[in-house]
C-alpha cells in the first residue's frame, strides 16, 4: 500500500511538455490488455456533468475526499523531488467518427525533462489508419515529414518542422518562463501540486479502478473547471502504479465528441546515476539545438503567438474494488 509521509511544501517541479498538445499503425494482432484499452468501445460511458460543469460524482463523500487528498499530496511530494526524467511513450488516438472500434493513429516516441522547465518531446514512429474495402482498417507507416519534435530550454520552444525543413523558435513570454510554466494545460506529469490541481479541476481517485491486471493503481479522474482547459478536453485520467516510484504510467485525454488520446509511458527513469551527467552531456540536448543540414531557422516574433493563458484563482482510504480492464483495440505488431 502507498506510504504517506508527513508532507511539507515540496519544491514545485515544472516542465514545458505539460504545455504540449499531446497530438500517431499496423495490422491487427492479439496482445495483452493495456491501459489504453480501459476507455475502449466496451467501457461504460462517463456520467453526464451536472449543471455548472461539475461531474455527476461530485461532491465526494468524506472518506473518498480524504483518500483523494492523500494521494494528491503524496504525488506532489514525490514529483517535487524529481530533477531529471526520461521515458518512452506509446500514443493511441481514437475518434468514433473514424471507427468506434479502432484507433486512428498509433505513435511511439520519447520524453526528456530537466528541472525546472526544460523538456523534449519527440515522435519517432507514426502509423496512420485508413479504411479499406470490406470495412477493414489498414495502417501505414508515415514518412518523417509527419513526425513531431520540439525542445524547450526554458525560454524558447524549438519546433522541428519536418515538412518544411525548418526549425521554428517560439519565445516563451517572461511571465510563463520558469516555474510559471505549470499554468499550461496539463500540470500533471511533473507539476503535480495538489492545491493547484484542485483549483483547476474537479478531481477524484476512482475507487472502482484500483487494479490494472495484477497491479494496484491509483486512477485519478480530473474534469476541468476553467473554460480554457475545457476547450481542449472534457476529462483527463492519470494512472499511477502503487509502487515506490509513483510515476504516472498513462494519461488519457477525453476530447469533445467522444475522441480521446491515450499515452502510455515505459522505461521510466528519474535522477539516475550516470558519469556522463557530470559533464552535462545529457542536458546539452536542451540548449540551442542544432539546425539539421539543409534546414532553415525561423524565429517567430513574440507578438505573433497566442496570448498566454491566465492563471486560475484536502480516516481510512475509501474501499477499493479491483476490476478487470475490458479489452479494446488490438495492439500493433512488434517492429
Amino acid at each position: 500500500m502507498m506510504r504517506l509521509p508527513t508532507i511539507s511544501k515540496a519544491t514545485f517541479a515544472a516542465c514545458l511538455l505539460t504545455l504540449a498538445a499531446f497530438t500517431p499503425v499496423c495490422g491487427q494482432r492479439n496482445g495483452p490488455t493495456r491501459v489504453a484499452d480501459a476507455r475502449g468501445p466496451q467501457a461504460a460511458p462517463r456520467p453526464q456533468a451536472q449543471q455548472g460543469g461539475a461531474p455527476a460524482w461530485f461532491p465526494l463523500d468524506a472518506r473518498l475526499q480524504e483518500h483523494t487528498d492523500k494521494v494528491l499530496k503524496f504525488w506532489e511530494f514525490h514529483s517535487g523531488k524529481i530533477q531529471r526524467y526520461r521515458c518512452d511513450f506509446s500514443r493511441w488516438e481514437f475518434d468514433k467518427t473514424f471507427d468506434p472500434r479502432h484507433f486512428v493513429t498509433f505513435a511511439k516516441g520519447k520524453i526528456q525533462y530537466a528541472k525546472p522547465d526544460k523538456g523534449l518531446f519527440e515522435v519517432t514512429e507514426l502509423h496512420q489508419g485508413r479504411k479499406q474495402a470490406g470495412g477493414t482498417i489498414g495502417y501505414t507507416l508515415q514518412k518523417e515529414t509527419d513526425l513531431e519534435k520540439w525542445i524547450c530550454d526554458g525560454k524558447t520552444v524549438f519546433e522541428f518542422d519536418h515538412r518544411n525543413n525548418r526549425v521554428i523558435e517560439r519565445p516563451i513570454p517572461p511571465e510563463l518562463q520558469g516555474q510559471e510554466i505549470v499554468q499550461g494545460p496539463l500540470p500533471f506529469l511533473f507539476g503535480a501540486k495538489a492545491a493547484q490541481i484542485k483549483q483547476r479541476y474537479w478531481v477524484r481517485v476512482d475507487p472502482g479502478k484500483a487494479k490494472q491486471g495484477d497491479q494496484s493503481v491509483f486512477w485519478i479522474e480530473a474534469v476541468p473547471k476553467r473554460r480554457e482547459d475545457a476547450a481542449n478536453y472534457e476529462q483527463i485520467d492519470v494512472v499511477i502504479p502503487d509502487d515506490d516510484k509513483f510515476l504516472p504510467k498513462a494519461i488519457i485525454l477525453h476530447h469533445r465528441g467522444g475522441a480521446r488520446t491515450t499515452f502510455e509511458f515505459s522505461n521510466r527513469e528519474h535522477d539516475w546515476n550516470d558519469t556522463l551527467e557530470k559533464l552535462q552531456i545529457w542536458q546539452r540536448a536542451f540548449y540551442n539545438p542544432k539546425t539539421p543540414k539543409g534546414w532553415k531557422r525561423f524565429r517567430e516574433p513574440l507578438a505573433q503567438q497566442p496570448a498566454a493563458q491566465p492563471a486560475a484563482r484536502g480516516p481510512q482510504p475509501a474501499p477499493r474494488v479491483g476490476r478487470q480492464v475490458p479489452r479494446g483495440p488490438q495492439a500493433p505488431p512488434s517492429r
